[in-house]
């Protein structure tokens, strides 16, 4: 399939006459295979909608990438074993891009996590309805406000680019290398040394709160020996809680640049990994 997608869609499509329709046709459901897990778990794809939804949301981002993923393909596929295996590689993929993409909201919901825990109100779990979980109400803050980062710092145009670098490292007619699935593969390498990084950043962006209630700790332990008769434990909850709601005000801003940042980071990471696919 030599040629190139132009920016018409429409005489792209024309020119290309010579694909035979069956041809077109795998190659679409190809890429709804690849595209089908992330919309079913992108939280900013909408992963909680209903499933009509998110169907005709996968259908529509196949028709678009669909001169991409013509133009980069090399021989025709037919509807036989071939697809069934090409189908099965592109549900694999579709879920290890998926599951990285979902990782930076994962950490900022572990972040909120860890600050209701150190401050006492951790039994306090609500629903969080893009990731189909239930968190603490600071971890559904921080899960919100770096959906709206996301789409603030054109999160989701870094995505689609990487989605469609995907298509040109490894292509809808192309297996998997044998060696990809060596345990010394530089792409597994990279995986592990991003997944070493999640607890730290998770207590990274929990810091400023986490400060406030281990200073707390160590002043309500000092009160405790100067003045035993005093109920610390009652006290201490009400102050721990006060202290860390009142540094994550102050650190609000602070904590949003470094959100933005590192899912900036970590998108152009993911397109790395792409590469690394091939």
């Amino acid at each position: 399939m030599d040629g190139s997608p132009t920016a018409d869609y429409l005489s792209f499509l024309l020119f290309s006459s010579h694909i035979p329709p069956v041809t077109v046709l795998s190659f679409f459901f190809l890429g709804l295979f690849r595209i089908a897990p992330i919309v079913a778990f992108a939280p900013f794809l909408g992963s909680k909608l209903p499933q009509g939804v998110k169907i005709g949301l996968a259908i529509s981002l196949v028709l678009l990438l669909l001169p991409q993923i013509i133009s980069t393909a090399k021989e025709p596929v037919a509807f036989n074993m071939t697809f069934v295996g090409l189908s099965l590689k592109e549900l694999f993929i579709g879920f290890i891009i998926s599951f990285f993409v979902t990782i930076p909201f994962y950490i900022a919901q572990s972040s909120g996590v860890l600050i209701d825990f150190l401050r006492g109100s951790s039994a306090l779990m609500v629903p969080d309805p893009t990731m189909q979980t239930q968190i603490s109400s600071i971890g559904l803050l921080y899960n919100y406000m770096l959906i709206v980062l996301f789409f603030y710092i054109g999160g989701l145009f870094y995505f689609f680019d990487g989605l469609l670098l995907s298509f040109s490292y490894l292509p809808v007619d192309t297996y998997l290398k044998g060696i990809f699935f060596a345990s010394g593969f530089p792409f597994w390498k990279e995986v592990i040394a991003l997944s070493t990084k999640i607890l730290a950043l998770s207590i990274q962006f929990a810091a400023p709160p986490l400060v406030a209630v281990l200073m707390a700790e160590m002043f309500l332990g000092i009160a405790n020996r100067l003045a035993p008769q005093v109920q610390i434990a009652f006290l201490g909850m009400s102050i721990k809680s006060l202290l860390a709601c009142a540094l994550l005000f102050a650190a609000w801003m602070f904590i949003l640049q470094q959100l933005g940042k590192f899912s900036v980071k970590w998108l152009t990471d993911m397109q790395r990994l792409f590469f690394l696919f091939s």
